[in-house]
C-alpha cells in the first residue's frame, strides 16, 4: 500500500512496488533509473520491487519492426471515441505488434544527441542510424544497464485495465498472458505508462473522407501501415501532413510514385509551424529532381473523383492518400482515475478520453496532479525521448522514495492547467533543455548521475538538422 502523507506545505509520496507498463525504450529507462536507486539508498528505505509487463515477445517498443502488418483504425478517426479496439494485430512473421516502423527509416537525429546520457551508441554506428540499428542498441541497453539488476520483466503480456482503489491506496492491473491465455491481476503502490504515444492513429475529419473510406477500401491509410516505397510504383499518392514521417515518406515515394502531392494545415506550416523546424527536415528535401513535389494546403473536402483544397484548387483522385498525420494521446486500458485520499476530484478524470494533443491534469508533465502515484512517461512531443525518459524517471524515483514534496493538490492541478494555456501545449521542442533541468533541479543532491543537460549536448540539438543534411543530403 502506498503512503500520501498531507503535510503542512505540501504532498510526499511513499511508493514501494512498482509497475512499469511497456518494455521499450521509456519503460526500460525507468527500470533502469528505479533499480540503481535501489542499489545506491540507504538500508533504512525499503527497495522498489519493479515489474515490467510488454505485450511483445521481446523489449525495443517502437523500434521492433514489424514487416507486414494490418492495422485496425475508422477513418476518420479524430478522437479516442472513434478507436477501433479488441484486435488480434501481431504479425504472423514476427508475433509482434504493428510499430509505425518502415524499411529505410533512419532517425533524424544524430546519435550524440538520440543516445541515454551515458551509453554512447557503438562503433561503427551510422550518424544517423537505421531502425535496426537503433534497436540493437536498444537491446544492449536492456542487457548491460537494465536486466543485470532484480526486476521481474514479463513479455507477451497485455495489460486490459488499470484501476485505484483509493480506499486501499493501491492499483490493481488486470492483465493477460498472451501465450498461456491466463489472466491475473496484479496490485501495484505506483504505476508508470510507458506506452508512448504512436499507438492510435490520428485521421482528422474531413467532409467526404468517410464516404470515400466506405466505397475504396484501402484508398485512405495511415502512415502506421507505411513500409516500403516499392508498393506504390507509378502511383500518384497524396501525402497528408507537414513533420517528420510525411516529410519523409513523401521523399521516398518521389522515386517510385509517377507523382507526389502534399497537404499541409495551413501555409505557414509548410514553411515552419509548430513543430520544432531544429529537428524536421524542410519537406521536400532530398526529393528525386526530375519529379518534384507537387505541394497543397489543407483538405477541405473530398468527393468521389477528387481532393479539394481550401484555397479553391482541387487534384483528381489519386491512388492512395496517406496520412502521416499523429497519433492520438489515449490509454484505453485506463478509464476513470480516482484521486487519492485528500485531493479534490477535477472535472476531467478519463485517460481513455483522449485527443492529439495529449493528456490533461499533469503536473510536469508527468504525473497525475490528483493522483501522482499514476506517471505517463513521453507525452510532450517534438522531443528527443531517450534523455528524456531518464530525467522523468528518476525524478519519480525519488518522488516515490519520499526525497520530493509535491506542491497541495490544488497548486498542482492550477499548474497543469496553466501548462495547457495557449496552443498545441504538449510541443515541447527547444524547451525540452529547461524541462530536464528543472526535473532534474527536484531532486536535488539526492543523486548524482545526471546533471544539467550539458552544453555540447545542446548544441548538437541546435544543428541536427545541418548536421543530416551535411551527412545524407536532406
Amino acid at each position: 500500500m502506498a503512503a500520501v502523507d498531507i503535510e503542512e506545505c505540501g504532498v510526499r509520496l511513499h511508493a514501494r512496488r512498482i509497475g512499469i507498463i511497456g518494455a521499450g525504450a521509456a519503460g526500460l529507462a525507468a527500470a533502469r533509473v528505479f533499480a540503481e536507486e535501489n542499489a545506491t539508498s540507504n538500508n533504512d528505505t525499503p527497495p522498489f520491487v519493479i515489474t515490467v509487463l510488454e505485450r511483445n515477445n521481446a523489449v525495443g517498443g517502437v523500434w521492433r519492426y514489424t514487416p507486414n502488418s494490418v492495422c485496425h483504425y475508422n477513418v476518420p478517426q479524430p478522437d479516442s471515441s472513434a478507436l477501433r479496439q479488441k484486435f488480434d494485430e501481431r504479425c504472423p512473421e514476427t508475433g509482434g505488434f504493428p510499430t509505425p516502423i518502415y524499411d529505410e527509416l533512419s532517425t533524424n537525429l544524430p546519435t550524440d544527441v538520440m543516445q541515454f546520457p551515458d551509453v554512447p551508441f557503438p562503433a561503427p554506428t551510422d550518424e544517423f542510424p537505421s531502425h535496426t540499428e537503433v534497436l540493437k542498441y536498444i537491446e544492449a541497453y536492456a542487457q548491460s544497464k537494465v536486466l543485470t539488476h532484480p526486476i521481474d520483466l514479463r513479455l507477451n503480456t497485455q495489460v486490459s485495465n488499470v484501476e485505484f482503489h483509493p480506499q486501499r491506496s493501491l492499483w490493481t492491473c488486470d492483465v493477460r498472458d498472451l501465450i498461456s491465455e491466463h489472466n491475473q491481476t496484479l496490485e501495484f503502490d505506483a504505476v508508470l505508462v510507458c506506452t508512448g504515444r504512436v499507438s492510435h492513429p490520428y485521421i482528422p475529419d474531413v467532409s467526404g473522407i468517410n464516404e470515400l473510406a466506405l466505397s475504396r477500401p484501402g484508398l485512405v491509410i495511415h502512415a502506421k501501415e507505411y513500409r516500403r516505397a516499392s508498393e506504390f510504383q507509378d502511383q500518384t499518392v497524396l501525402v497528408v501532413g507537414g513533420a517528420a514521417s510525411a516529410t519523409d515518406i513523401a521523399r521516398q515515394l518521389s522515386y517510385t510514385a509517377c507523382q507526389v502531392h502534399t497537404s499541409t494545415a495551413d501555409a505557414s506550416q509548410a514553411d515552419a509551424d509548430a513543430r520544432d523546424p531544429r529537428m524536421t527536415p524542410e519537406m521536400g528535401a532530398g526529393c528525386n529532381p526530375s519529379r518534384p513535389l507537387c505541394r497543397h494546403l489543407r483538405i477541405k473536402e473530398f468527393t468521389q473523383t477528387h481532393v479539394h483544397f481550401v484555397d479553391g484548387t482541387s487534384i483528381p483522385m489519386p491512388d492512395t492518400i496517406i496520412y502521416a498525420t499523429g497519433y492520438i494521446c489515449t490509454f484505453p486500458f485506463i478509464s476513470q482515475v480516482e484521486p487519492v485520499k485528500g485531493a479534490p476530484k477535477p472535472d476531467h478524470q478519463l485517460l481513455s478520453d483522449g485527443d492529439i494533443d495529449g493528456i490533461p491534469n499533469l503536473y510536469k508533465f508527468l504525473v497525475l496532479a490528483y493522483n501522482p502515484l499514476l506517471a505517463i512517461l513521453g507525452v510532450p512531443n517534438k522531443v528527443v525521448p531517450f534523455p528524456m525518459y531518464e530525467y522523468q524517471a528518476t525524478y519519480l524515483a525519488h518522488l516515490y522514495q519520499g526525497h520530493i514534496q509535491l506542491p497541495p493538490f490544488d497548486q498542482m492541478l492550477d499548474h497543469a492547467r496553466s501548462d495547457l494555456e495557449g496552443p498545441r501545449p504538449f510541443i515541447m521542442g527547444f524547451k525540452q533543455v529547461a524541462y530536464m533541468n528543472d526535473l532534474i533541479d527536484c531532486v536535488g543532491d539526492h543523486q548524482s548521475r545526471l546533471g544539467h543537460v550539458p552544453d555540447h549536448w545542446v548544441k548538437s540539438r541546435l544543428h541536427c538538422v545541418e548536421q543530416r543534411k551535411q551527412r545524407l543530403g536532406y
